[in-house]
Parts: C-alpha cells; structure tokens; sequence
C-alpha cells in the first residue's frame, strides 16, 4: 500500500494538464481542455481535462479519471507504477514499491534468469568480437542489419563447439542441474548433456521486463533435416504460448496511438525496425494463441497484421 499522504504529494505537484499534453494537443474551450482522445480514434475532439477538479474525461468511450488513471490506461500498468511515473515526471523524490502487487518469484527462477543473461552475453560476445563468429556477422550484415541493430536486439552466435556452452558455465560455477533446468541442453544417455544450439545465430527471447527468458536460433546456410529455427523448450521461464518476440522493446517505444505491428518472425521485426517501425513484434511462427491475443489486447489499442500472404499467414489463430 501506498501511503495516502504520497499519493496527495505527487498528485499535488503535477498539474494534470501538464502530463496529458505530453500525449494529447489541448486547446481551451470554456472551463476545460479540449483534445482528441488517445484511447480511440476521432476526429471530433471528445477528450476533456478539468483542471481545477485535476481530472480527465472523453464523452465518447467514457474513459475518466484522476492522473494516474490516464497513466495506467495509457501504459498498461499498475497504480504504483503509475504513481511512481507521475512522480518522475514531477521531479518528486518518493519512494514506491512498484512490485508490490508481483508474485513473488522462486529463488530457481531468478538464479535462471541470471544464468540465461550471462549466455546472452557471451552469444553476442562472440558473434561480435571471434573469428568464429565472423561467418554469421556476415550473414547479418547481408540482411543488411546494422552493429547498432545487432546489439538493441543483443542477437548472438552459438558456435560448432558443442562442448563450450558446457565448460564455461561449470567454471563459471553453474551446476549439473541448473544447467539442465535452462534449456540450453538436451539429456542423453547416461545423464550427459548435449548442447541444444550450435552453429546458430541465436535471438534471445525477453519477457515484458526485458528479461532473457529463452533463445531462438536460426541455423546458418540449408541443412537437409535440421530445423531452420529452434526454440528453446518450455521451462519454468519460457512457454512459447505466452510470450512475443520484442515486446518489450515495442511496449518502451509505444506511441499514444498505443498501435502493434505484428509479424509472422522475428527477422520481419527487426527488418522494421530498421525502416523506424518501433512497435513490432512477433508470435513465433503463424501460431497465435488465446494467451498471446490476451497479452497485446491489454497493452495494445490497436494492431496492424503483417503475415506472409501465403496459406499458414492466412490461418486463424490457434484456438479460435
């Protein structure tokens, strides 16, 4: 809970009317500020700010409210994290717990969390900086993705090697069973583990927080037999029903229009992304799911589809 006397000090030092017009042109028309709502499309200004009561109102989809309020209609957040981005706004230096209203996480899942950073970044060490990642640095920048790219997706390489990823994360103190437990490894015979990526350019897989929660990894030329993309397979972090190529990335960069463009991969994406299109993101094939759908209509007013026009563009979503 936050203390009632915080809420009135950051209320008290934020003129409402000053953080709506950071997304909405008002002009004054009697008591109140008029603009064009930013939850629905108009042409007609329906959306009003009264000033003196410090509240927001549009006529036409009846959305209203105090500050924090439009702040979490327009994010998609919580209360806290809404007051706690009043309060940045306001330059008022409080202190909320924005993770108050979290499930508390498993000491396994967090210890996961940092094993799976620490791979991410010696994927992208080494398609950056070796000689054994030239090969697909080339193939990137044959895609013509820039180095400025490649390190705001933190894409890597997972080299021939497939006792590296092995060796380094033993010495790196990272045991038998969380090794096993990250799904970077597949079990063989025995209990030995086999490395599940190798000589492939390796996307990582975030989750709303921008947390590496999994891989996916593109193999470099045509392989008779091998799977052009391989994810890694569900595990206490990562279930391909419930998670989107840059959504994150897309949710920082989402504009007052709060618009999605999703695409049937990631390399669409990042393609876009490379045309100033900063709000992609993808459901990992032509899969969509009932838990994905849920998760762009909480954060998302709209969403332009940009599927392939061939037949599996053209399904429907699973589970419709």
């Amino acid at each position: 809970m936050i203390p009632e006397a915080t809420i009135d000090q950051v209320q008290n030092a934020v003129n409402i009317v000053d953080y709506v017009g950071q997304f909405v042109q008002l002009k004054k028309q009697g008591q109140n500020m008029f603009g064009l709502c930013p939850f629905h499309d108009e042409n007609t200004p329906s959306f009003s700010v009264n000033e003196e009561k410090q509240i927001f109102h549009c006529f036409s989809c009846g959305r209203g409210g105090s500050v924090f309020k439009f702040v979490m209609d327009l994010d998609g957040v919580s209360f806290p994290e809404a007051v706690a981005k009043v309060a940045e706004f306001g330059h008022v230096d409080v202190q909320i717990n924005t993770t108050v209203n979290q499930p508390r996480e498993s000491a396994t899942a967090t210890r996961q969390k940092e094993i799976l950073a620490q791979v991410q970044k010696l994927f992208n060490h080494l398609l950056v900086n070796t000689a054994q990642g030239e090969p697909a640095l080339d193939y990137l920048h044959g895609r013509q993705m820039t180095d400025e790219t490649i390190e705001h997706f933190g894409i890597g390489f997972a080299p021939s090697d497939d006792q590296m990823l092995r060796k380094y994360l033993t010495k790196e103190g990272v045991s038998y069973e969380e090794q096993r437990a990250s799904g970077l490894f597949v079990d063989r015979d025995g209990g030995e583990l086999a490395t599940r990526f190798t000589n492939r350019v390796m996307f990582p897989l975030r989750n709303e927080r921008g947390q590496t929660i999994g891989f996916s990894g593109r193999v470099l030329g045509k392989q008779d037999g091998v799977a052009k993309y391989l994810n890694s397979p569900e595990t206490e972090l990562f279930n391909k029903r419930d998670t989107l190529f840059n959504l994150d990335q897309a949710k920082a960069a989402i504009n007052p229009d709060k618009r999605f463009y999703l695409f049937e991969g990631f390399m669409d994406v990042i393609t876009a992304y490379e045309a100033g299109v900063q709000t992609g993101i993808a459901s990992m094939g032509t899969s969509l799911t009932r838990e994905q759908i849920g998760i762009i209509d909480r954060v998302a007013n709209e969403v332009v589809i940009s599927y392939d026009g061939d037949m599996p563009g053209k399904r429907p979503p699973t589970g419709r």
